[in-house]
């Protein structure tokens, strides 16, 4: 029996159909699969980019955490020059660079390496005060504030001095009046420039007030005061500010309850009006209880008799300053006694009270 070719026709039609139709749906299935692949491998991809983003961060932050804050801000610049838009290593690396103002220490880095440092520095806190605003924004005026008074200060550059530390610590008042650094920094280079102790004494106020970043406020606040070596009324702001201090339990070490001792209360260095500046400051019981706190080291055999001849003559100025002429007369005279004939600096201020308070 012959084929009809009219008959076959069709079929080789659907024979083709149907091979064309698995051709498409293999084809289908493979596209699939691919799309599937690509797809798993893009997440993948994701997963992998964002572990290694979040190890960068964690190397960023405990190295800020440890006190190394030129490493986090330069990790945290690694990260952002893959990732420039990426918000959190922008602006953890503006709390670092922040921190890293508030402690700078030059160490022994030669003046190119610390004016390389703040230039890097101040390039960020000039980034940031394009994306930042209300009291983030004063914050980092103020931070760039400070770095400027580092630059003359610590690099030896921009001069006139100062004048774009001050224009930035005003710049972050004026969106913030009450702004914790711009008022401790402001206050602290109004000391080391000239300006007035009046105004920088309320800025430091201000500062105290807010509650925030005490440590780094009375740091300023102490050096502040401490600079004013011959001005009046720095020895009387001084021990004000160690009063609260000891108050508020706020802690200050050895090295700086010596010195600040030997500034406000030592009758070896102080003059008669110094002293009565630094024990008239607060009321009596408070000058004496914070005397006490400054001078708190436990000293033994003729340090420690030498300690208490001088914590005598201390309480007889300050029984003087209250008022009682004839109490303080009398315990300068019993003081006088176990001074006889030691010729020394002490001695001499004691027997001036004596004949200062007799011819009264």
């Amino acid at each position: 029996m012959t084929n009809d070719p009219q008959q076959s026709e069709p079929r080789v039609k659907r024979a083709w159909t149907v091979i064309l139709a698995w051709i498409g749906g293999i084809s289908a299935v493979l596209g699939f699969i691919g799309a599937i692949t690509g797809f798993f491998g893009n997440i993948q991809g994701h997963f992998h980019h964002n572990a290694q983003l979040d190890s960068q961060m964690a190397v960023a932050q405990s190295q800020s955490r440890q006190g190394d804050y030129q490493a986090s801000v330069q990790s945290y610049g690694a990260i952002l020059k893959t990732e420039p838009l990426y918000r959190p290593a922008l602006d953890q690396q503006l709390q670092s660079a922040m921190l890293w103002v508030e402690n700078y220490e030059p160490g022994d880095n030669s003046g190119a390496a610390v004016a390389s440092q703040l230039d890097q520095i101040i390039a960020i806190l000039d980034a940031a005060l394009a994306r930042t605003n209300g009291d983030v924004g004063a914050d980092v005026q103020a931070h760039l504030g400070w770095a400027h008074w580092l630059n003359q200060h610590v690099a030896q550059r921009e001069f006139p001095p100062n004048a774009a530390a001050e224009r930035n610590f005003r710049a972050a008042l004026a969106t913030d009046s009450s702004n914790v650094y711009a008022n401790a920094m402001l206050g602290n280079w109004m000391t080391m420039n000239g300006g007035s102790l009046t105004d920088a004494i309320q800025h430091f106020n201000t500062a105290v007030a807010t509650g925030k970043a005490r440590a780094f406020v009375r740091t300023l606040q102490l050096a502040g005061f401490y600079n004013l070596q011959d001005q009046l009324g720095a020895r009387a702001a001084l021990m004000k500010a160690l009063n609260e201090m000891r108050k508020n339990g706020e802690p200050l070490d050895a090295d700086e309850k010596h010195r600040f001792l030997g500034f406000c209360c030592d009758p070896g260095v102080t003059d008669h009006a110094e002293l009565t500046e630094s024990l008239s400051a607060v009321s009596a019981d408070d000058t004496w209880q914070t005397y006490l706190w400054l001078d708190d080291q436990q000293k033994t055999g003729e340090d420690a008799k030498h300690q208490g001849l001088i914590h005598d003559f201390v309480a007889a100025n300050i029984t003087e300053i209250s008022g009682d002429k004839q109490k303080s007369l009398d315990e300068y005279r019993a003081l006088q006694k176990e001074l006889k004939n030691q010729g020394t600096t002490l001695m001499d201020a004691t027997d001036q009270a004596i004949a200062r308070l007799s011819h009264s």
